[in-house]
């Protein structure tokens, strides 16, 4: 790999980390970039994990910084992402990379059509869980962040504003610090089994803790229709490779 390869990856760690802070899908440009380029899926997803560690580190941080994070009361949820991530991680490592081609495969497919066919979210009142099915709920949501990742912003975004009214400010904070937590874990698993390119990861942690600072500064959603356009065409070409149409086509 060249230096324009780990500059491009910069700047794409700096956009993903942008707009992950923001609300979520920056996953789904890095991990087109690195499939493209010639890694392995599972690789490029576990590789992927140092840049959000870092990411949602200084996003907490400037979050609580700045009032607006309260970590007491997201404790529990907290605990059960963490456990799901956990079991989720372990599951990736296990899994072929061509099955997982698949499956990513499947998962940008539909957060594709997310994107197309996105509609604004209607406020609603605030809703009461028993403690216990939150804890299953965000059981299920830290397996898939520790699993796949991709689109967990998404996810966390809408699972908080099931349980509990957050505004889009407490709630992207919350989600933030949850990722943080569990992602510990998932990279430390991912380590272990030899998975990570450390150089990657950390070109792309510079960028995505770059991304993450001036998410938190910057009034969202300034320019989401050109982030959904190169999102939707990277999304794209990678499910082209994933599903081996590119190979067929002599590319």
């Amino acid at each position: 790999m060249n230096i324009l390869f780990f500059l491009l990856l910069f700047i794409v760690g700096i956009v993903a980390g942008f707009i992950n802070t923001l609300a979520g899908g920056g996953s789904t440009l890095v991990l087109p970039v690195l499939i493209l380029s010639g890694i392995p899926s599972p690789i490029a997803n576990a590789t992927n994990r140092v840049a959000i560690l870092m990411q949602n580190l200084t996003g907490t941080h400037h979050f609580h910084k700045h009032g607006k994070l309260k970590v007491k009361p997201v404790l529990h949820i907290t605990l059960a992402a963490i456990i799901g991530s956990i079991v989720g991680s372990m599951f990736a490592i296990k899994v072929d990379s061509a099955t997982f081609d698949k499956i990513l495969g499947v998962v940008f497919i539909l957060i594709l059509l997310l994107m197309l066919h996105h509609k604004k979210q209607k406020q609603v009142t605030s809703r009461l869980f028993p403690r216990w099915l939150e804890f299953l709920i965000f059981l299920a949501v830290g397996f898939y962040g520790g699993f796949i990742q991709v689109g967990i912003g998404f996810i966390l975004l809408a699972t908080l504003n099931l349980i509990e009214n957050y505004d889009l400010v407490n709630a992207n904070a919350v989600k933030v610090f949850i990722v943080l937590c569990y992602t510990v874990f998932a990279v430390i698993i991912f380590a272990i089994s030899g998975k990570i390119l450390w150089v990657h990861g950390l070109v792309l942690a510079c960028g995505n803790s770059l991304g993450a600072y001036l998410g938190v500064k910057a009034a969202i959603k300034k320019g989401e229709k050109v982030v959904k356009i190169v999102l939707a065409v990277a999304i794209t070409i990678a499910c082209l490779k994933l599903f081996g149409i590119l190979k067929l086509i002599g590319l």
